[in-house]
């Protein structure tokens, strides 16, 4: 990994509630996924003021304060998973180059180190930064050692997460107003928790007085695909998280995802991906036996 450039994984599961106590200098922009579980930040001393973070699965934030102190409580018989990514801003602002522009105002103060650059700011991820996140956490257990490819896999989702993460300010929301935004992102979460078999639109009008013509249109404002596109996208991206945890075949895995034809999972997933889900699955089981590369 380059210099000023590195990644971590938190993963437990606890018998009792547990929290720990912190306090620290920092120099690093810090990128955090939170893939299972959830777990609460109580920041109560950082430049900007205290702040409370509920950290949940299917979130992830950025953030830098150069002093920070809280307490971090997890609670019991839950099992926790996270990423996070630290990158000294001098270090990313020359990634960025010319992009920095780009970035939301928060970041790009941060990169430029100007005045009060400290910000957190959090939200969901989609399908394609969970799939990376989740293949960035499996390497980093597994100590997959080639270095390329833990790169190539750190840059991937640093990138995804700054083009999400800056998404809101170029696409035009003006037409949603707070409740329809809120309401879009609580659609959102029903559809990930029942995306085995997910409800159809005519319900989530129902349930959350929408219209059907006002949900997509959301959807295409928010997260730039309908809602159909998001629950596909959000299976097969489910679907190469179960491969990368390798403890299913491919039909469990369709079963899984909600296909019931495995002819029609696996088209649909080398449409995706541009491989089978079976030579996918062949591949990732042959990596985890191979024997780590020694790396000088």
């Amino acid at each position: 990994m380059r210099p000023g450039l590195c990644v971590s994984v938190f993963d437990a599961s606890l018998p009792e509630d547990f929290s720990f106590c912190y306090r620290k200098d920092n120099k690093f922009i810090d990128f955090g996924f939170f893939l299972e579980g959830d777990f609460v930040n109580n920041m109560r001393e950082t430049p900007i003021g205290g702040l409370k973070v509920a950290n949940r699965a299917g979130m992830w934030g950025m953030g830098f304060f150069r002093h920070i102190a809280g307490v971090v409580r997890i609670p019991a018989r839950r099992k926790v998973r996270a990423v996070h990514l630290h990158v000294l801003p001098g270090v990313l602002a020359t990634m960025l180059s010319e992009d920095a522009g780009c970035v939301p105002l928060c970041l790009r103060k941060a990169l430029e180190q100007k005045g009060n650059a400290d910000f957190s700011s959090q939200c969901c991820m989609s399908p394609k930064v969970q799939a990376v996140a989740n293949e960035l956490f499996f390497g980093v257990r597994n100590n997959f050692a080639v270095k390329l490819y833990m790169e190539g896999k750190v840059l991937e989702l640093l990138g995804l997460s700054l083009v999400e993460g800056n998404c809101p300010v170029k696409r035009n929301t003006h037409s949603l107003c707070p409740r329809e935004r809120d309401t879009i992102h609580a659609i959102r979460k029903e559809l990930e928790s029942r995306f085995s078999a997910p409800p159809q639109l005519a319900e989530l009008s129902e349930n959350y007085h929408m219209g059907i013509h006002k949900m997509q249109t959301g959807f295409k404002q928010l997260y730039g695909i309908s809602v159909f596109g998001f629950i596909k996208e959000f299976k097969l991206q489910k679907a190469r998280m179960f491969f990368e945890e390798g403890d299913m075949n491919v039909s469990e895995v369709a079963w899984a995802i909600g296909y019931i034809n495995l002819s029609h999972f696996s088209t649909a997933y080398k449409k995706r991906f541009g491989v089978l889900p079976k030579a996918y699955l062949k591949s990732i089981r042959a990596r985890a036996h191979r024997p780590a590369a020694r790396i000088s």
